[in-house]
């Protein structure tokens, strides 16, 4: 992987609106807000950008085909070399991360929604890597194609093959993951594993190599609705309490119902188990599943909403709608973004 010194000193130097508008000259499509940072380059045949996507400062991209979609972060001292990659809505490739290895026509890496990379993994597409939707790679993961050294005439393994990584995985910190492997979806993996062969979905599995310690119901408790409720409530409370921190000013919350209100200044949030009148507050979160009636009227009285079990928001540019999400976050719940 070369470091392409001249692109950065000469094309990386550009303003964001200038470099935007030289990659436009060059064919890209460029959707409105997107920022490319201080010394990041793109070399790619065919480019397509979304929306509001950013990517940061002093990264590089070197690809033939690349796709990112709308809110797509890619952070600070990336490096890609590969022959394609597609990020899709709202995920977000962190600081340091590499990929990177030999070419093949097969080579590509494709990541799905509201997925996170986290720093300073290492992703080895000779083989295509695909991630799917939610899934989250822990800092310092190594995920690999292809392994090999010794000579396979001399009877040594050699292996090359695809890596799946399905819906809602989850790798901590330290990682291995080895050629011709498939994930299952909301499949978690311990710290420090080497995944070899195959993890079945909804397990948790650890060790070098890693073996299924638990799965089913015995790994993933099932919640009644009310306990998701009582769950939402007191989310809410503890980003009362952070907003209050964060920002050094007084936020309160008291009960409204069977939900609460959280005031912060100007603006405030509203919690309800479901829609049963249109809100005053522009902001609200239901625990639903809302129907898309409910959506409509919430949309046509123009408030911001996000409903938990229905997994979707309303896009907004309202204060207080991105740390609302960001919050939920960080209890693993995301959402799909609504933005038509």
């Amino acid at each position: 992987m070369s470091i392409p010194i001249g692109k950065m000193i000469t094309v990386g130097l550009l303003p964001s609106p200038l470099k935007c508008a030289y990659y436009r000259l060059m064919g890209a499509r460029i959707g409105k807000g997107v920022k490319i940072g201080l010394l990041s380059v793109i070399r790619a045949r065919e480019i397509e950008i979304g929306e509001d996507t950013r990517i940061g400062p002093m990264s590089f991209i070197n690809v033939r085909r690349l796709k990112l979609g709308k809110r797509v972060r890619i952070h600070s001292m990336v490096a890609v070399d590969t022959n394609e990659l597609s990020v899709d809505d709202d995920s977000s490739i962190m600081e340091q991360v590499v990929v990177g290895g030999m070419l093949t026509p097969r080579s590509k890496l494709v990541i799905g929604k509201r997925v996170k990379v986290f720093p300073y993994s290492f992703l080895n597409p000779t083989e295509p890597i695909t991630i799917d939707d939610d899934a989250g790679i822990g800092g310092a993961n190594y995920i690999f194609t292809h392994g090999s050294w010794q000579s396979q005439l001399d009877g040594f393994p050699v292996s090359f093959g695809p890596v799946h990584i399905e819906r809602g995985v989850w790798f901590p910190w330290r990682v291995f993951v080895m050629p011709n492997v498939t994930v299952g979806e909301y499949a978690t993996i311990g710290a420090g594993s080497v995944i070899t062969k195959d993890i079945p979905a909804r397990s948790l599995a650890a060790g070098s190599p890693a073996k299924v310690l638990r799965s089913g119901p015995e790994y993933i408790k099932t919640l009644t609705e009310d306990e998701k409720h009582t769950r939402v409530l007191e989310i809410l409370k503890d980003f009362a309490e952070f907003q209050a921190f964060k920002h050094e000013r007084p936020v309160r919350h008291e009960a409204l119902g069977d939900g609460l209100i959280i005031y912060d200044g100007n603006s405030s949030v509203r919690y309800a188990r479901n829609v049963t009148d249109l809100p005053a507050e522009s902001l609200a979160v239901y625990l639903g599943p809302l129907t898309a009636e409910q959506q409509r009227l919430l949309d046509e009285a123009g408030k911001a909403w996000f409903d938990i079990l229905g997994r979707s928001a309303r896009l907004s540019r309202l204060a207080g709608w991105q740390e609302v999400r960001d919050f939920f976050s960080r209890y693993g719940i995301r959402f799909n973004v609504i933005d038509q």
